[in-house]
């Protein structure tokens, strides 16, 4: 399997800290951005080398408006996102905008495992968790 490369947008410390036990597994490695700058930055800089983003969108950190500038940039780029707070409003807005799935937290370290190993498979044949 070949190391893949994320970005994860969150500013939620735990949370971040769930993500990189639950990559360890999958040999991937998430640039960590915790504000729009920081993100935006990672996508202009390293947009081709991404296999996947993972979105938090608690904590305010502008992730709908981040999903979407991503998305109208690599439209191909395999975006998840996750939330605690309103997570149907949330997931609707997450799929019109370009995500792949929406997760609840406290997101499984065997969910992300399972979303990166999809990524090998065709997009039609994927299913959301």
């Amino acid at each position: 399997m070949k190391q893949r490369f994320g970005l994860l947008f969150t500013r939620d410390a735990d949370f971040a800290q769930s993500a990189r036990e639950a990559l360890l597994g999958t040999g991937a490695i998430a640039l960590i951005a915790q504000d729009v700058s920081d993100a935006l930055q990672i996508v202009c800089q390293r947009g081709r080398e991404l296999d996947f983003a993972l979105m938090d969108f608690d904590g305010g950190c502008r992730g709908m408006t981040l999903l979407s500038a991503v998305h109208t940039c690599h439209q191909q780029l395999p975006i998840w996102v996750t939330t605690s707070n309103d997570t149907e409003h949330a997931t609707a807005i997450a799929y019109a905008n370009g995500a792949r799935a929406c997760f609840n937290k406290p997101l499984r370290a065997a969910t992300l495992a399972n979303a990166i190993a999809d990524l090998d498979a065709p997009h039609d044949q994927q299913i959301a968790a």
